[in-house]
This record gives C-alpha cells, sequence and structure tokens, in this order.
C-alpha cells in the first residue's frame, strides 16, 4: 500500500514537471504530462487485489517503470523522431483508458485485459514504453543510455513473466495472442 502512495507522488511530481516544459514552449511534453497524470488517476483508482507480487517484484516494476527517466539525451531531439516517440506515448496513454481500474505498475491479478491493444499485442504497454525509449535513445547513443536501455528490456522482460504467472487465464489469452513485447519476435 505504501508502495501505491509512493507511486502516485512520484507520478504526480513527474506530470509537473512535464506540464512546467509544456509551458516552457517545449509541446512535445504535452502527452508526457497527460501520460504522467492519467498514471497518477488511475493508481488513486485502481482495484485492489489479494494476489499481488512479493515486495521485491514490486520494487522492480517500479524501478522499471521509473528508468526511461534516467535517458539523458543532450543533441537536439529531430521533430520526426519526437512524433514517433509521442506515437508511443499515445500507445501508452491508450493502453492505460483500456486497462482503466486494472492499471497499476506493481504486478498484481486485477483481472485480464482482452481488449483494445490487448488483441493483438499480450503487453501493449511496455511495448510502447520501449519503443518511445529506444527512437529517443537513436538520437543519443551514449553508455549510459544503452545501459539505462538494456536494464528497461531486462525488467521488461522480468515483469512480464511475473505477470503472465499471477494473472488468473493468463495462459489460455497467452494461446490467443502469442505476442508478447515485439510482434512476429516475442
Amino acid at each position: 500500500m505504501l508502495l501505491d502512495y509512493f507511486g502516485i507522488v512520484i507520478m504526480a511530481l513527474l506530470g509537473g514537471a512535464r506540464l512546467h516544459q509544456t509551458l516552457s514552449g517545449e509541446w512535445w511534453a504535452l502527452p508526457l504530462f497527460a501520460h504522467a497524470m492519467i498514471s497518477a488517476l488511475m493508481l488513486v483508482l485502481h482495484r485492489k487485489t489479494g494476489r499481488h507480487a512479493p515486495l521485491l517484484q514490486r520494487l522492480v516494476a517500479w524501478f522499471s517503470a521509473l528508468l526511461p527517466f534516467a535517458v539523458q539525451i543532450e543533441k537536439p531531439v529531430p521533430i520526426a523522431l519526437r512524433a514517433l516517440s509521442l506515437a508511443g506515448v499515445a500507445l501508452a496513454v491508450w493502453t492505460i483508458a483500456v486497462l482503466g481500474k486494472s492499471f497499476d505498475v506493481s504486478p498484481a491479478d486485477r483481472g485480464l485485459v482482452v481488449v483494445g491493444p490487448y488483441k493483438w499485442l499480450r503487453h501493449p504497454m511496455y511495448a510502447s514504453e520501449l519503443f518511445s525509449v529506444l527512437v529517443i535513445v537513436c538520437v543519443d547513443l551514449s553508455v549510459r543510455n544503452i545501459l539505462v536501455t538494456l536494464m528497461l528490456v531486462a525488467t521488461l522482460v522480468l515483469r512480464i513473466r511475473w505477470e503472465e504467472k499471477l494473472i488468473l487465464g493468463y495462459q489460455d489469452y497467452g494461446n490467443q495472442v502469442r505476442n508478447r513485447l515485439l510482434p512476429g519476435v516475442w
């Protein structure tokens, strides 16, 4: 429960930072503001459940969710790449809307969602996050950004495995929707 409150505060603070960026003329931060604030709201409203992951897995999930903020871009991001990255953010916002009260960062069984982007991809939230990060990191392939991206991939794979074991009915869903993260790959 304390982790939920921590998450709500973090998402709200990140939303505030993105709002400041938007008001300072960085229009591309507006969807990131919306993403952070919708995430904070959904964390307040999410379904409580008795079936949740152990503390270590929940901490890893939060670490993973915050990793993209460790990416540092010191070069100008071309407008086309910003647009591609924002497409990933748009998919994330759609996914949160579809998840509704089932949304959370920590792995838990809040019910299986199989509509919207979940008809084609088992983990569209993670796919959108990874896509957005990869697009932006391509601008500045520093050692730091590559390491952050590799840690993100590793933690996403862990989160996927944990969630698939935890959510009731997931095996049948997995038989229907083959693609976990990358269509045609995994």
